[in-house]
């Protein structure tokens, strides 16, 4: 498959060469480059470049072919002065390649989204929302509903195979509801119903029912089901609920995997699968002062938290409690923080400090100030700042002083003493194309 990905790109490039569009062809994408220098793993570089080409004609967006270079790396403690390196460490495998055109098949048809190659199918995370290749069908408005459907070539273990999915979406009386159905692998059909409701003013209501059912037995049915609620109860006070009840063999084939920058997942299948639970929250405000509280069972997680501004300082405060049981609550966080904005004659100084308590962990504080000033004139907008961090009444002291400057040129440096770490610099430049 990746063998033919690239004789596209190839058959594509020629194309365009002698396409009479060629004029409308773009390209876009970044390249950036970050130095770091510190005493423990000396002088490190780091390459990153992404490429995305396109091509409109029609001197619109209604036709457009677009391949992602897929972004290579470079790193590593050796990489200046040996061209090898680059040769050995390019990537240039296809991150996406596709063709999409917007508008109708026929003079006057309804006006709809046709994507062939690589799909982001985006239909609903508990069922439907995955990168796959084939063809898609979107945006298509029929009697008052939004239609879209897809249907995708599955090569997951190698074997041929072909799954397709259908959406349908609008307004039926006072509720908006989306219905999502999809049938893949192992004779596999998953739906999923959504519903957003007002029946008051000041409440809403937002539901989600999904279920797998494997080879037409409903026996086999895997279920999913969760509604979230919030009700203004007064100008100030805002109360939201939830409900959660997912089966533990709960996993349809193309639901969502998504996973946030430290590879937890925030997808809604792997957050609720095997739970059945309620939430509850209320978030208000007294005076100047805003507060909220939220409980959850069965992670049995509370959450208190406020901030408030007094004379230009700022004040906050959480904490978090493990409630097994009544007799058995127990602090599991606890933070604070004080912070404060000055003006002082070309420069803006914010000072804070931060206090943080975990169960079985020394309590830990933190002492910072950080500044943007023009006070040096070839200098515009140097930043500096300036840490302490300590545990308990002054335990094992770390210290830290920093600056950062954009030059004119586009050039950022960065420069660091951590009494702990030592001395630190970094460079970089990123590029926009």
């Amino acid at each position: 498959m990746q063998k033919m990905k690239i004789w596209g790109i190839l058959a594509l490039a020629v194309m365009l060469t002698v396409s009479a569009f060629a004029q409308d062809l773009n390209f876009g994408g970044y390249v950036e480059n970050k130095s770091k220098w510190d005493k423990e793993n000396g002088l490190r570089s780091q390459n990153d470049v992404k490429l995305e080409m396109g091509l409109s004609a029609g001197g619109g967006d209604r036709l457009k072919a677009v391949v992602q270079i897929e972004p290579w790396k470079l790193t590593g403690s050796d990489v200046f002065g040996t061209p090898d390196n680059l040769v050995k460490n390019l990537n240039l495998a296809i991150n996406k390649m596709y063709i999409e055109s917007k508008g109708s098949y026929w003079n006057g048809g309804p006006e709809l989204t046709t994507r062939l190659g690589d799909l982001d199918i985006k239909y609903n995370p508990w069922i439907a929302e995955a990168s796959r290749e084939g063809v898609s069908v979107d945006d298509l408005e029929l009697y008052g509903a939004k239609l879209g459907g897809f249907y995708i070539w599955d090569n997951a273990d190698n074997t041929p195979f072909q799954a397709q999915g259908l959406k349908a979406s609008g307004t039926v009386g006072p509720v908006d509801g989306a219905l999502t159905v999809v049938t893949g692998k192992d004779n596999e059909t998953s739906f999923a119903v959504d519903a957003i409701y007002s029946p008051l003013d000041n409440l809403a209501l937002k539901s989600v029912f999904a279920a797998s059912v494997y080879d037409q037995n409903v026996e086999s049915m895997k279920k999913a089901f969760k509604l979230d609620g919030a009700m203004q109860v007064s100008e100030k006070t805002l109360v939201d609920f939830g409900y959660r009840t997912v089966d533990a063999e709960f996993d349809p084939t193309y639901r969502s995997h998504a996973k946030d920058q430290w590879g937890n997942p925030i997808n809604p299948v792997d957050l609720y699968k095997g739970q059945s639970g309620v939430n509850l929250g209320v978030n208000t405000k007294v005076e100047n002062v805003n507060l909220g509280a939220s409980y959850d069972q069965p992670t049995a997680l509370a959450k208190f938290g406020a901030n408030t501004e007094i004379s230009g300082t700022r004040y906050a405060a959480g904490t978090e409690l493990n409630v097994g049981s009544f007799d058995t609550i127990s602090m599991k966080k606890t933070t604070a923080s004080v912070e404060r904005d000055f003006a002082l004659e070309q420069t803006n100084l914010t000072g804070r400090y931060d206090f943080t308590a975990e169960k079985d962990k020394a309590a830990k504080h933190k002492i910072s100030a950080k500044a943007v000033t023009n006070l040096v004139e070839t200098l515009p907008n140097l930043g500096l700042g300036a840490s302490v961090e300590f545990e308990g009444m002054g335990e094992n002291p770390v210290g830290e002083v920093n600056a950062n400057y954009t030059a004119p040129n586009g050039l950022t440096l960065k420069g660091a003493y951590n009494t702990q770490k030592g001395a630190s610099a970094e460079a970089g430049v990123k590029v926009t194309f």
